[in-house]
């Protein structure tokens, strides 16, 4: 009978010692939501794909592509090349998108960018020129 309190205290601690742990890993899965959630809205918005797209089907505009590597190199998030010519979005498409802040969107090739000011690509809309 001096057995039992003994296997209650043992339980007793082991679930003591295992509630920082799980706090711990709570915070961490909390973390990783609030990151996933902030690189989401970084991108263009439903309305700004669809703003580019009928601005452009309405106005003709004939690209010239990326090279192959290069635009491998985009698709797989590396940054643009310091020498890829960089062309502004036409004035009547900047008057209909939203503002924003430390962010220009350009057109890169065939694609249309949305581009931090430090030059990181945050966002790639492509076909919106077929």
């Amino acid at each position: 009978m001096q057995r039992t309190p003994l296997v209650f205290l043992t339980a007793a601690l082991a679930l003591a010692a295992g509630t920082p742990r799980a706090a711990a890993q709570q915070a961490r899965r909390t973390e990783s939501v609030v990151t996933a959630q902030v690189s989401v809205t970084a991108g263009f918005t439903t309305s700004e794909r669809r703003v580019v797209t009928e601005y452009f089907a309405e106005h003709r505009f004939h690209p010239k592509p990326l090279p192959p590597g290069i635009a491998k190199n985009l698709a797989r998030g590396k940054p643009l090349p310091p020498g890829i010519a960089k062309q502004q979005v036409p004035a009547g498409l900047r008057a209909q998108l939203p503002p924003r802040d430390g962010v220009e969107i350009s057109i890169v090739g065939d694609r249309i960018v949305l581009l931090e000011a430090s030059g990181l690509v945050v966002d790639i809309l492509e076909g919106v020129f077929r």
